[in-house]
């Protein structure tokens, strides 16, 4: 176990019905030697059942809650496990393509990056759909007002499109969708906090490396693809309308305004909340593409109401 230097840490994002083929993409395409942490909040049956005879014939360290994590929450629960050099934090709907893990460690080896984020892409990694390459994420200052701003490099492009200018580079912003640290981070910084529910940690945490002058990377060489909803699994929904509820997107925010000193009527804070606000729409769109087709479009918008405000406000759902 001594040539072990990474471990790999699998946290839930939305949803659950991934798991399978994102765990086994891990399996499957990871040829660097590395341990697995996997943390599984509130994970239906028929996953859990998967996730325990998987970690038995693999031998991975599997770390069970009854109740939903925040992905923050989940990654401090992971943290007593890790003993390794470094810490790759991935989200259990990404899918990983071959030598994803060998070429974040490299690229944090020879460029003595403390952060390496991939090439992000969504669906199909065959597709080659960018969701970021790195991107900006600093607080500037106008006229003594602090200001944040966040902006994803080749969003929606193709990697065709673009390959003659992906290149591993330093960068403002890599994403805990798979995040590559040096474990000491940790060690220095402390865990996060966990006010940080439903976004803004990776903002965070690269603000904080950087503040301090350590660098942070992106290695496009290693690819990765989150698959994001819809569709859904019924099963999926009470834990995504928690993970992006409106009391867990305040609260969020108001951790990250307070711990960067940023203005509460900042633009970018509006405008993430209307991002977050309109994610957090898709269930209750995919609950009434159902309905309607059953019942018309207003008997159907109205029944879709009502099951995604019980779903919202059934056990757990509100818990802070």
């Amino acid at each position: 176990m001594t040539n072990i230097r990474t471990t790999v840490v699998v946290v839930p994002r939305e949803q659950f019905r991934l798991t399978r083929p994102a765990l086994e993409s891990i399996c499957a395409h990871t040829a660097l030697p590395y341990k697995l942490v996997y943390v599984a909040g509130g994970s239906p049956p028929s996953t859990r059942r998967y996730l325990q005879a998987r970690s038995r014939q693999r031998g991975f360290t599997l770390v069970r809650t009854d109740h939903y994590l925040s992905p923050t929450e989940a990654r401090a629960l992971a943290l007593p496990h890790v003993d390794t050099e470094y810490v790759c934090f991935i989200d259990n709907d990404v899918v990983v393509t071959p030598g994803w893990l060998d070429q974040l460690v490299k690229c944090a080896d020879e460029t003595g990056a403390w952060a390496v984020g991939p090439l992000y892409c969504n669906e199909n990694p065959a597709l080659g759909l960018i969701h970021m390459a790195g991107g900006l994420a600093h607080i500037r200052e106008d006229n003594g007002r602090r200001a944040f701003y966040e902006k994803h490099r080749f969003p929606r492009q193709l990697v065709a499109e673009v390959q003659d200018q992906l290149r591993r580079e330093p960068t403002e912003l890599v994403e805990y969708h798979c995040m590559l640290l040096r474990s000491e981070t940790f060690d220095k910084f402390g865990n996060q906090d966990p006010r940080y529910l439903s976004c803004a940690e990776s903002l965070d945490i690269c603000l904080q490396l950087r503040e301090a002058g350590y660098p942070v990377y992106l290695e496009p060489a290693a690819l990765v693809s989150n698959q994001q909803p819809p569709p859904f699994l019924w099963s999926d929904l009470p834990y995504f309308l928690l993970r992006w509820s409106d009391a867990w997107n305040r609260i969020s925010l108001r951790c990250f305004r307070e711990r960067w000193g940023i203005p509460a009527d900042d633009w970018w804070i509006g405008d993430h909340y209307g991002w977050l606000t309109g994610h957090r729409r898709l269930a209750w769109e995919w609950v009434a593409e159902k309905t309607r087709k059953r019942l018309g479009w207003r008997r159907g918008t109205k029944l879709a109401s009502l099951i995604v405000e019980t779903i919202a406000a059934g056990p757990g759902v509100l818990r802070p």
